[in-house]
């Protein structure tokens, strides 16, 4: 991640080397994937779904934001937020649907076994998040995914 985060991001294993071969093959077509955010602990998804309910008045509208503990992606190893690293400003904003990097995840990331979590409109009334794409490459990462996928195609 950007060095002014300090921190450390974590994906499952297949993930993370699935993340890493987009990556290289991004940078090929002279786009920069950076991850911003990957796995998150129940308690660390508690504190992020606090703080909108505090923003924003009620865990109905936080809802629409943030997955409340215990129902976020992240909390699978497979999903990853993920920026453009020539447009820091553009990290976890809706700004990053103007970026080389969204642009070229649309085209490619299911060649590597992504796809966009919540896109414009989706059927589960979530926010759209053009940075927040999940890994499914894999049997085991689909199996994660299925109930979710069939419930909400």
């Amino acid at each position: 991640v950007r060095d002014s985060y300090e921190r450390e991001e974590f994906l499952d294993a297949e993930a993370a080397q699935a993340f890493e071969t987009m990556k290289a093959a991004a940078a090929t077509d002279g786009v920069s994937l950076i991850p911003v955010s990957g796995f998150r602990t129940v308690a660390q998804q508690q504190d992020l779904f606090a703080k909108q309910v505090e923003k924003l008045g009620s865990e109905s509208a936080a809802a629409k934001l943030s997955a409340p503990p215990n129902h976020s992606e992240h909390h699978t190893g497979y999903a990853i937020d993920i920026g453009d690293a020539n447009v820091p400003d553009a990290d976890i904003k809706y700004s990053f649907e103007q970026t080389d990097a969204y642009r070229w995840l649309q085209a490619n990331a299911s060649d590597y076994g992504f796809e966009e979590s919540f896109s414009k409109g989706n059927q589960q009334g979530v926010s759209f998040e053009p940075w927040h794409w999940r890994y499914t490459g894999s049997e085991r990462a689909e199996l994660t995914f299925g109930v979710s996928k069939t419930m909400f195609p």
